[in-house]
């Protein structure tokens, strides 16, 4: 994990080098606010390195002076551009189209439902066996199939809608200052996992 971080988290600070606010993307935002939902819980990386000191501490100084590289680079950036950007206006603007195309499908569906329904009571009315209702009864037929249809559509529309809702959540939810606070967390983590392996090396005779 603590590899993962550190590449996830250069992947941040080459993002933060380019980011302007007036063309922010919602894959620039996605890439801050997954980084900050996918390591927020840094008690496992404390796990990770309390069983791979045992295992490899070598290998667990490489990473953690790593990871200390990475986010000294993420402090010492000028981030000032991320204070203007509205996370939840970025969010709800990804999520317009998706929003648009149901309620379009919505809206057709709820005008075939009415077509059906005002067919359908006039059936009610009319002599089983006259012509009219015969031919009204097929006609009204092929509007429930087309309803049926479009609707089945329309809550197809819906549940992506709410999938991709709620997949990209973290994004409406994020804010800059989460990530100063948990860049500066797993740095200080870093440094006590070297500082640790110090103090076991010259406990060593």
């Amino acid at each position: 994990m603590i590899r993962q971080i550190t590449q996830r988290l250069s992947e941040v600070n080459t993002l933060l080098t380019t980011c302007k606010p007036e063309d922010f993307s919602f894959g620039q935002a996605l890439t801050l606010s997954l980084f900050y939902r996918d390591f927020s819980d840094t008690n496992s990386i404390v796990n990770e390195a309390e069983n791979l000191v045992q295992e490899n501490p070598v290998q667990l100084w490489e990473l953690s002076s790593s990871l200390i590289s990475e986010s000294d680079r993420y402090l010492s950036l000028d981030r000032s551009a991320l204070q203007a950007v509205d996370f939840k206006t970025v969010f709800e603007e990804y999520l317009k189209p998706s929003e648009l195309r149901y309620e379009e499908a919505k809206a057709i569906a709820t005008g075939l439902w009415n077509e059906y329904s005002a067919m359908s009571n006039r059936l009610d009315f009319l002599p089983l066996d006259s012509e009219e209702y015969k031919s009204l009864d097929a006609v009204c037929d092929m509007a429930k199939t087309k309803y049926d249809e479009i609707h089945a559509r329309a809550n197809m529309l819906y549940n992506e809608w709410q999938q991709k809702r709620d997949r990209y959540f973290c994004v409406y939810c994020f804010k800059p200052m989460f990530l100063d606070v948990l860049v500066g967390r797993l740095k200080g983590i870093a440094v006590s996992i070297i500082t640790d392996i110090k103090r076991v090396k010259e406990d060593k005779p």
